[in-house]
């Protein structure tokens, strides 16, 4: 185990370690660097490697124009256009066009739901979808 001085974390491999480390640095270190186009400022290499990526959008949507900086972004747009919904709740069946909000979703069945409605006291596992219910029905007229 390669344990971080700074924070007591521990990493199976040296270069996981060396990756961790470059999370404590300040953004005015002389190891943090400075984006050519935009001038953002990064600690992390890998994490400005992503962000170059976003100044180069060349994967284009043939529907509507919009363009992203990586096929598999493109291929999630391409879903808001088809309709697709590929990932499907296991407890429901309910289906989503993207693994992230198949995620949130499961919360719902979660036993937790530590957000409670003031109005109706119904509770719900995510704060989101508290203002959401905040917004529909419950307080419509209120």
């Amino acid at each position: 185990r390669h344990t971080c001085g700074e924070c007591g974390k521990s990493y199976a491999t040296s270069s996981n370690l060396s990756r961790h480390k470059q999370t404590h640095r300040s953004l005015d270190s002389k190891m943090a660097k400075k984006c050519p186009t935009c001038g953002k400022v990064y600690v992390s290499m890998p994490a400005m490697a992503m962000h170059l990526l976003t100044h180069d959008l060349k994967h284009k949507c043939q529907v509507c124009g919009k363009a992203f900086s990586r096929p598999w972004l493109l291929q999630g747009h391409m879903r808001s256009h088809t309709g697709e919904k590929p990932f499907g709740c296991a407890h429901c069946g309910k289906a989503f066009a993207d693994r992230s909000n198949l995620r949130a979703h499961m919360q719902t069945h979660s036993a937790f739901k530590h957000f409670k409605c003031k109005r109706c006291s119904k509770t719900f596992a995510l704060k989101s979808y508290l203002n959401k219910h905040y917004e529909s029905a419950c307080f419509k007229g209120a």
